[in-house]
């Protein structure tokens, strides 16, 4: 595994049971972990009942299939600091075992965020809905107040996000690329300036770019190496 180390981001190409291994090994602390680590829901599927699509199925590849998805979930939450969120994006179907694991490392879980897609993807309309909304997990670490940020001009705030799907000069090569306005948003909640932001499994980089932009340290891993030279180079300012 490789650390680059940057404009107050630790970047880590590698896989990240490993890499969480040796962060914990080392004493690393952070105060937030926020991550979309891999859903196991690709498969191969043609859409022949959308020939007007060019979406040709949702086989985001190998990263995305057998994945194992808890057992990362207590090393790395023996890094959050007391107080500190830890969010998680993922499919519905993939509730139980992550709220299970979260709990049984210590945490307790607050809500489920929603994003809902003002642009999502048409399925076959005349059968299905829309899939126009994904979710992620809120978790805090107890014994001391968790950040929540919530605008001294809103009365209330819904768990849920409203942004685009990612298009134009943000869009990278990342199938699953999540929006830096919604991420931007979520850092702005339920973290504050000058702390700090793991993220397992960083994808495109784009909670490592909300991070830097937000004035946040951060430290990222990725296991494949095109999305690993995606993030790097976001993070560290030369992409978009």
């Amino acid at each position: 595994m490789k650390q680059n180390t940057r404009l107050s981001a630790d970047l880590w190409h590698g896989d990240s049971h490993e890499v969480l291994l040796e962060l914990l090994d080392k004493g690393s602390k952070f105060d937030h972990i926020i991550t979309d680590p891999p859903y196991n829901i690709s498969k191969s599927n043609n859409f022949k009942t959308m020939s007007s699509s060019n979406r040709q199925g949702v086989d985001f590849g190998d990263w995305d299939k057998e994945f194992d998805l808890v057992s990362w979930i207590s090393v790395a939450a023996r890094m959050l600091n007391k107080g500190g969120s830890f969010i998680i994006f993922n499919s519905y179907r993939n509730f139980t075992p992550i709220i299970v694991a979260l709990e049984e490392a210590g945490l307790e879980v607050k809500d489920v965020i929603k994003w809902v897609k003002s642009n999502p993807m048409p399925r076959n309309i005349n059968r299905r809905y829309v899939q126009d909304t994904e979710f992620a997990i809120w978790a805090v670490s107890p014994k001391k107040p968790w950040v929540f940020n919530k605008p001294a001009d809103k009365k209330y705030l819904r768990a849920e996000f409203g942004t685009a799907t990612v298009a134009g000069r943000e869009r990278s090569e990342h199938p699953t690329q999540k929006s830096l306005k919604l991420m931007s948003e979520i850092i702005k909640i339920h973290t504050n300036k000058g702390d700090s932001i793991l993220d397992p499994f960083m994808g495109s980089g784009t909670t490592g770019v909300a991070a830097k932009l937000l004035g946040r340290s951060f430290t990222g891993i990725e296991l494949e190496k095109k999305y690993f030279s995606i993030a790097q180079g976001r993070i560290n300012g030369d992409i978009d």
